[in-house]
C-alpha cells in the first residue's frame, strides 16, 4: 500500500461517519484508475438511496459486479484475522471474530479497516476480557449470538465502559432471562441504541415490561423479542407510542400472547402503529385478533406477519374488513387453517388495494380462492404470493406463476 494510499485510509478510520473523506479518497483512486473508487461511490449511493427506489437496481448491479471480481483483493487486510467481511460505503464494515482472535489481535483489526460491528465467535470463558477491551469503542455494532451464554453475558455487556457507541446490539439465542434483561434495561451506557434483538432467549412478562417501562431506549427503531414468552400485557405496552415513538419494527412472534388470558388484558391497537409487526406464531384466534385491533383508530402497519397462528376463515373476514389496515404492503397468513372462501373474502376487501405480497401457503385453499385473487381487481397491485401447491389443479398452478413471483416488491 502506497504512503499516500495509506494516508486516505487513516483518515477514514479516524472519522468513520465522514462519506466526505470516503469521497475524496474515491476521487484518487479515480485518477489511479482503481475501481475501488467507483465502489466506494456506489456503495454510499446505496447507503442514501431509500431501500426500493427503482434507482437501486442498477446500483446494486454494479456493486455486485465489482464485489465479485474484487472482493477477495479488497479485504485481503482482514486474511487470518477475521471472517465474513461485509462492505459498506465502500470499505470493509462488518466482521466475525473468534474472542481469541480478537484478545490477540483486536490493533491489527481495526488497522485493516474501519470496522463497526463485530460478530464476536466462541466467547466463552473470554466474555470479562473481551468485554472491557478498549478498542469495543470504536463500534456502533455487537453480535453474540447463539452461546447461551445467560445473564452473565448480558451484565458484562450492561457494565462495559466502551460501548456507549452502540446504536445495534443483538444477543439472540444465549438463555438471557429476566435478570439479565434489567441488567441491559438498566444500563446507561446503551442509551444510544437503535436497534436491540434479544430473541430466543428466556424472557418473561417482567422483562417484557422492564423494557416497555425503560426511560432510556427512546432512540430504539428495531426490537426483535421473537422466541420468548413475554405475553400480552408486555405486547401492549411495548408498543405504547409514549414509550418508543420512533419504534419501525416490533418482533413479537412466539411470545405466548394469544390465549384466554388475551381479552382480560388492555386493547393493544398500538401494537398496529409500527411499520413492521411480528405476531406469528403466538396462537392468535379471530377473537385474540380482534381484541388485540380494538378500536384502532389509525394504523401505520405495512408489514404484518401473522403466520402459524389459527385465525381461521373468521380472521381473514375481520383482517379484509378493517380500515385501518389499508396500508398493508405484506401480509403473512401461512398455516392458519385458512380457506378457499376466506381467500374470496380478502379478495373482495375495499382496504387491501396496496397489497403487494401475500402469504397464503400451508392453507387447504383450492382453485376457487386463488381464481378469486387473480381475477380481484383490488388486488391488481398483488406482485408476489406464496403458496402451497397441494390441491391447486395443474392449470390454475401455472396461471400463478406466470402472474406472480417475477419481480422484486416493495412495502414501502
Amino acid at each position: 500500500m502506497h504512503h499516500t494510499d495509506e494516508g486516505f485510509l487513516a483518515r477514514v478510520r479516524e472519522a468513520p461517519d465522514d462519506d466526505g473523506l470516503r469521497l475524496i479518497y474515491a476521487d484518487w483512486l479515480d485518477e489511479q484508475g482503481d475501481p475501488r473508487g467507483e465502489f466506494i461511490r456506489v456503495q454510499i449511493a446505496l447507503a442514501r438511496v431509500p431501500q426500493y427506489d427503482r434507482r437501486r437496481g442498477e446500483l446494486v448491479r454494479v456493486e455486485r459486479d465489482l464485489l465479485g471480481r474484487y472482493a477477495d483483493l479488497w479485504a485481503a487486510p482482514f486474511h487470518g484475522l477475521a471472517t465474513g467481511p461485509v462492505f459498506r460505503r465502500g470499505f470493509v464494515d462488518e466482521i466475525k471474530v473468534t474472542a481469541r482472535q480478537f484478545l490477540a489481535h483486536a490493533h491489527a483489526i481495526f488497522e485493516a479497516g474501519p470496522v463497526r460491528h463485530l460478530h464476536v465467535l466462541d466467547l466463552g470463558s473470554h466474555v470479562a476480557p473481551v468485554l472491557t477491551s478498549p478498542h469495543l469503542a470504536r463500534l456502533t455494532g455487537l453480535t453474540v449470538f447463539g452461546q447461551h451464554l445467560g445473564d452473565t453475558l448480558a451484565r458484562a455487556v450492561a457494565e462495559s465502559p466502551y460501548l456507549s457507541g452502540l446504536k445495534l446490539l443483538h444477543l439472540g439465542r444465549n438463555r438471557i432471562g429476566d435478570a439479565g434483561a434489567e441488567q441491559i434495561v438498566s444500563a446507561p451506557g446503551l442509551a444510544a441504541l437503535e436497534d436491540l434483538d434479544l430473541g430466543e432467549n428466556e424472557l418473561g412478562e417482567p422483562a417484557g415490561l422492564g423494557l416497555a417501562g425503560c426511560p432510556r431506549f427512546d432512540r430504539l427503531r428495531r426490537l426483535e423479542l421473537g422466541g420468548n414468552a413475554v405475553g400480552p400485557v408486555a405486547a401492549g405496552r411495548l408498543a405504547d407510542p409514549d414509550r418508543f415513538s420512533l419504534l419501525d419494527r416490533l418482533g413479537l412472534a412466539g411470545n405466548r400472547i394469544g390465549g384466554p388470558r388475551l381479552v382480560t388484558t388492555p386493547r393493544a391497537s398500538a401494537l398496529f402503529r409500527v411499520s413492521s409487526l411480528d405476531l406469528s406464531g403466538n396462537g392468535l384466534t379471530a377473537a385474540g385478533l380482534e381484541w388485540l385491533l380494538g378500536d384502532a383508530t389509525a394504523a401505520g402497519v405495512r408489514e404484518l406477519d401473522l403466520g402459524h397462528n389459527d385465525l381461521g376463515d373468521a380472521g381473514v373476514d375481520l383482517l379484509a374488513g378493517t380500515p385501518t389496515l389499508a396500508g398493508l404492503r405484506m401480509l403473512r397468513l401461512n398455516a392458519n387453517h385458512v380457506t378457499g372462501v376466506g381467500l374470496e373474502t380478502l379478495a373482495r376487501s375495499p382496504y387491501l388495494s396496496r397489497l403487494a405480497a401475500l402469504d397464503v401457503s400451508h392453507n387447504p385453499i383450492g382453485d376457487g380462492g386463488f381464481l378469486a385473487v387473480m381475477e380481484s381487481p383490488i388486488l391488481r397491485g398483488l406482485r408476489r404470493l406464496t403458496f402451497t401447491e397441494i390441491g391447486i389443479s395443474h392449470r390454475v398452478r401455472l396461471e400463478l406463476g406466470m402472474r406472480y413471483n417475477r419481480e422484486p416488491v416493495s412495502i414501502w
